[in-house]
């Protein structure tokens, strides 16, 4: 019984983690149609910024998450003015899935590049939000870092789910996604909700950064495998249901910790996505998709 529950434990943290960059990948492409490549480089500055200026510049350390948070921030917004408004509110370069992919693709490579230039290709781990020992109830074991990426996994999830569904802007955000020439007829801004939600989720994933960098560290080069993660999980969730892409990088999580303890770690990836293969061919409505958009 130990055993399955810190196996539980560590399935649930690593799939927060797939979890919440998939909900900032799900929320950014339901008001753009645009995925976000440059979502785990976001991180990786939130991760990286936040311990350099900590432990390197001596910031106290609310300081330094909060000036890494706005400089993060900055960053997102300057690319969208920079990039995304000429090329969607001004019509200028290309449009097609291969224009769009390589914005954010090449925004990725900007950020890998200037980390390295700026941070090294040293490891870097904020320091613990939450300190202390390993939090144990009997046999069961969890890192405090890992409650708290959980936690925020959860919690930024349910927020971003709510707002999509209940408020009015996230109602007109949605709508953005769905027609943006709909939307500017009735009066919506899509420039302007697909700025404000860039800058949203770049700070979350960079916030998430901070957070799990104890349990895991970062480099420059960070970025790429926590974009990919998040895809897969956003792409569970249909790339427009955050709150459900935090669902499915919790259940992949357990799933790949499951079969890695019970199974064997040298082939859990393989045996996960055969199993998540499966599950999209045959019951793709049990992951949030239908078989049309499946």
């Amino acid at each position: 019984m130990s055993e399955f529950l810190n196996l539980l434990a560590a399935g649930l943290t690593s799939g927060a983690i797939y979890g919440i960059f998939g909900a900032c990948l799900a929320v950014w492409f339901r008001v753009c149609n645009v995925l976000n490549l440059a979502v785990g480089d976001f991180a990786m500055l939130g991760a990286i910024g936040t311990a350099y200026l900590a432990q390197t510049d001596h910031f106290p350390f609310l300081a330094a998450i909060v000036v890494d948070l706005l400089a993060v921030g900055a960053v997102a917004w300057i690319f969208d003015r920079l990039v995304l408004h000429f090329a969607f509110d001004r019509g200028s370069g290309g449009h097609g899935i291969v224009s769009v992919f390589f914005y954010t693709f090449g925004l990725s490579l900007i950020l890998e590049g200037g980390a390295r230039a700026i941070f090294g290709t040293d490891v870097y781990g904020a320091p613990a939000i939450w300190s202390g020992p390993a939090l144990a109830i009997a046999d069961f074991h969890v890192q405090r870092a890992g409650v708290l990426v959980i936690a925020l996994a959860i919690i930024s999830g349910l927020a971003l789910w709510a707002y999509l569904r209940f408020t009015v802007s996230g109602r007109a955000a949605s709508a953005c996604g769905e027609s943006v020439l709909g939307s500017r007829i009735v009066g919506i801004d899509s420039a302007l909700f697909r700025r404000r939600m860039l800058i949203v989720t770049a700070v979350l994933a960079a916030l998430f950064g901070v957070v799990e960098s104890p349990l895991t560290g970062f480099t420059y080069q960070s970025g790429p495998t926590i974009s990919l993660i998040g895809v897969v999980a956003a792409g569970f969730a249909a790339f427009r249901k955050p709150g459900r892409a935090v669902a499915a990088g919790l259940v992949i999580g357990v799933a790949e910790a499951m079969l890695g303890g019970y199974v064997s770690t040298s082939y859990n990836d393989v045996l996960l996505y055969a199993v998540l293969f499966g599950i999209i061919i045959l019951r793709p409505e049990v992951l949030g998709l239908s078989p049309e958009t499946a």
